[in-house]
């Protein structure tokens, strides 16, 4: 008898209903939290770099998930980017300020007008600080280039499917191409617009279109695959020095893509607790350096050993998170969506 249907992503769902990416969403979140723990606690001996590839993963589920999302309406393009912003921007402004102030409040810090409006516009800066390109809240780095797919993304929406991923292809091409021969170090925003990781997008594009074929995959490849894409990561993140794209960025396609191929299994099996954190996780994701912050100092003076003081941050992460997307991000959400469809019939 089958119980696992054999043309389950024949005909795309709701991206809500990919069980296996939820999933997905969720530890792309808790390995960002788990990277950044020694930090918080002082002991960057202890970081683990190949927990940095939750950012690989978002990208390529950004990718992804951008397919589904507009498969019924291609040529919708400022429907699209309003949709985007209302899901995005609001609540990163709301976490930007709310950082503002725990920089202040736990760590002395002040932040000038030009850091907050920079980072509340997306643009690119470098924080003399910390010596990196990063806004106010530091994991932004990533919505920066979330906002310029979503704009590039959004102004090729009148393409065929092909068409469209060859244009974002182009485009990606010639960013990276620029910073090879010119090499822009000094101009911020130049350099940080022409990162390679801007393929995973494209990875992440590649599997939305082939969604329909992954499904058909023997569930034995698919279960390979992810031990594959777990077993290389590792290898080319500890052993070998070579591109982010590719020591992070191919396995977390590979990963992705070996996820969706068994989501009937993810959907069957996996407990729903899961699914829950990934419904949170953009929450997980964005609270999380406000919550180390304020906290890991504290459990860092407690004298407790790494590994319970890690255990401790990384409840509190989680159990901030949860309260935060049911509390703020989930109703700030409702209102901006209230307030665009109310744009929306205005305009009409």
């Amino acid at each position: 008898m089958k119980i696992i249907p054999q043309n389950d992503h024949a005909t795309p769902r709701r991206i809500q209903q990919y069980t296996s990416i939820q999933i997905l969403r969720g530890l792309a979140a808790l390995m960002v939290v788990t990277y950044h723990l020694p930090g918080a606690l002082g002991m960057l001996d202890l970081r683990i770099p190949v927990l940095n590839s939750g950012v690989d993963l978002f990208f390529v589920i950004s990718g992804f998930v951008m397919v589904l999302s507009t498969e019924n309406r291609r040529s919708d393009h400022r429907a699209f980017l309003m949709q985007r912003f209302t899901r995005v921007v609001p609540f990163y402004w709301v976490m930007t300020f709310l950082m503002v102030a725990a920089l202040w409040l736990f760590a002395g810090r002040a932040v000038s007008l030009e850091q907050i409006t920079n980072s509340l516009l997306f643009i690119p800066y470098l924080d003399t600080v910390t010596g990196y390109v990063q806004p106010v809240l530091g994991v932004g780095w990533t919505l920066n280039l979330e906002i310029l797919f979503y704009i590039l993304f959004a102004a090729t929406m009148g393409f065929g499917r092909w068409t469209q991923m060859a244009a974002v292809g182009v485009v990606f091409a010639i960013a990276v191409a620029a910073r090879i021969i010119f090499k822009p170090a000094a101009d911020t925003v130049l350099f940080f617009y022409t990162t390679p990781i801007l393929f995973e997008f494209l990875a992440g594009m590649a599997l939305g279109h082939l969604v329909g074929r992954l499904a058909r995959l023997p569930a034995f490849l698919g279960a390979s695959a992810i031990v594959f894409a777990i077993m290389s990561m590792l290898v080319m993140v500890l052993g070998f020095n070579l591109p982010r794209s590719l020591a992070q960025g191919l396995p977390a396609l590979i990963l992705v893509a070996a996820c969706i191929s068994l989501e009937s299994y993810f959907r069957l099996f996996a407990p729903r607790v899961l699914a829950r954190l990934g419904d949170a996780s953009y929450s997980l994701y964005l609270t999380h350096p406000i919550v180390l912050l304020a906290t890991a100092p504290v459990v860092a003076s407690a004298n407790v050993s790494p590994w319970l003081a890690g255990m401790v941050l990384v409840a509190a992460c989680i159990a901030v998170s949860l309260a935060s997307y049911s509390f703020i991000e989930k109703p700030l959400l409702a209102i901006s969506r209230m307030s665009l469809s109310a744009y929306q019939v205005k305009a009409q």
